[in-house]
């Protein structure tokens, strides 16, 4: 009683793990429509770098959720060996700790890019830490106090974010760039990409 949270810090090899999560962005216009939507951020950060990708879109049905992981794949140039995912829908049909039944094009994808969909336990948002800070930053650094034309303009601007800026601060955790140690270090053990997305 009264003591301190324990909180253990779980490494990971170069690009053996990546994890994932979506965060609601704000609004954002629709470049179709000229009109103001809800907007989310998709996630994924490597986990050995902490390198990250950010893309926003309007929905989060499974077509959206399956483009988001093919252009994070682009993005990084290659596949890490694990996915940690939320249990949404999009992606876990059935969510049990010991054998989750995955959603069917989730699954597939998960066989074409060779990769190992591992969900975490529900309601358990510090299993996948790495991911969960990042959507509060995005929100800090990225979104706070700029206006974007439409959605369009804010995801090239979120590829440069990654890349320039948050990419080649110094990280809290590991003291260190996580662009730089990306292409070092993370980015030649990836798996190759399939020849057909």
């Amino acid at each position: 009683f009264g003591a301190p949270k324990v909180t253990v810090r779980i490494e990971t090899p170069a690009a053996q793990e990546a994890q994932v999560d979506f965060g609601y962005a704000g609004l954002m216009t629709d470049p179709d429509t000229g009109k103001a939507r809800r907007a989310w951020a998709f996630i994924m950060t490597l986990s050995y770098s902490r390198h990250r990708f950010v893309r926003f879109v309007f929905r989060l049905d499974s077509a959206t959720w399956l483009d988001c992981h093919q252009r994070a794949f682009e993005f990084f140039g290659g596949v890490p060996g694990t996915i940690i995912l939320d249990n949404l829908k999009t992606g876990v049909a059935k969510p049990d700790i010991y054998d989750p039944t995955l959603h069917f094009a989730y699954a597939d994808l998960e066989r074409h890019y060779g990769f190992v969909a591992d969900p975490a336990k529900v309601r358990s948002p510090k299993l996948k830490g790495k991911v969960e800070r990042v959507v509060p930053v995005v929100r800090k650094h990225l979104l706070a106090g700029r206006s974007f034309k439409d959605i369009c303009e804010a995801n090239q601007r979120a590829l440069s974010w990654c890349k320039d800026e948050i990419g080649k601060e110094v990280h809290g955790t590991t003291k260190r760039r996580p662009y730089p140690v990306f292409l070092e270090e993370e980015k030649p053990l990836l798996k190759s990409l399939p020849e057909e997305p």
